[in-house]
């Protein structure tokens, strides 16, 4: 619900001024991957604890595994697109490459949400691929024998899955890591500079990077947290677990999620104006 609260909101500013700044671009792409990723996790569940037959029907777990994971992998391009924007238009770095993202940057950044989505779909295709060799196979006979090479060979092939998914996540993760140095180490040449010259340290330039930090050091937090509870879910071990434990999982995703969106909200002042007039006018406007 908050990011389709986002979503309202960015549309109410597109309807009005007819055209959107690069950052409510980025903002409505993340909002609308966050709501189809957590919707799929969601009816996924739901089928599973309504008919269990589901998960030995290959068709279907293909096509929900495909849908999450490419959702899963937009959501976390998508976040990351979003940290790099915030860097640029905050940092002050003088090389060409720097300034020439600088004066290109909306252009910059439709071309790295259409190539985003270019690698999440690649990068789901052999995870998706991988899982045909997962489903359990018929033995000629139940020896132990065959039984111990079975698992061994499951074994393998989740362990393979799992190395398809980091392999997938890395790029992303990769990029963010390289803009939180970048965003730190603009942050030190800032203070060193007005340490040597004795100016204050409350000037807008140096708060906004100290907010860049902040924001960034909290969705790093949070996506070790979504990428540890995936790994979980992708290595195997979740078809042993209970439903509540399958319930509490999701519950663990939803609220990295959640907790990021809640927050990019409240750090946008013109964001949080759009959506508390979209939960005034969905709420009727009046306590009656």
């Amino acid at each position: 619900m908050v990011n389709m609260t986002i979503l309202a909101a960015i549309f109410l500013k597109w309807k009005t001024q007819r055209s959107l700044q690069t950052i409510y671009k980025i903002l409505g792409c993340l909002s609308l991957s966050r709501c189809l990723y957590l919707l799929s996790i969601l009816f996924y569940y739901i089928i599973v604890v309504i008919n269990s037959w589901v998960l030995q029907d290959m068709i279907f777990e293909t096509v929900a595994f495909m849908e999450i994971t490419f959702l899963y992998y937009t959501n976390f391009y998508f976040a990351t697109i979003l940290c790099f924007f915030y860097c640029v238009k905050i940092t002050s770095y003088n090389c060409t490459l720097w300034i020439f993202l600088k004066m290109k940057i909306s252009t910059v950044i439709s071309w790295f949400i259409m190539a985003s989505l270019l690698f999440s779909a690649s990068s789901s295709l052999p995870f998706v691929f991988n899982m045909s060799n997962l489903e359990p196979e018929s033995f000629l006979n139940g020896t132990i024998e065959n039984v111990t090479i079975h698992n061994n060979r499951t074994i393998i092939n989740y362990q393979k899955q799992l190395l398809i998914f980091l392999v997938g996540s890395c790029p992303p993760f990769l990029i963010f890591c390289v803009t939180i140095c970048l965003l730190l180490h603009s942050l030190w040449m800032h203070t060193r500079r007005m340490r040597s010259s004795g100016s204050n340290f409350r000037c807008p330039n140096v708060e906004s990077l100290f907010n860049a930090v902040k924001s960034m050091s909290l969705f790093l937090v949070l996506q070790i947290m979504y990428f540890v509870v995936t790994i979980v879910f992708i290595s195997g071990r979740m078809y042993d677990y209970e439903v509540w434990q399958w319930f509490l999982l999701i519950i663990i995703i939803c609220s990295s999620l959640f907790l990021h969106s809640v927050y990019i909200i409240s750090s946008n002042s013109d964001l949080k104006k759009t959506c508390l007039s979209v939960l005034h006018s969905i709420t009727g406007g009046d306590h009656r």
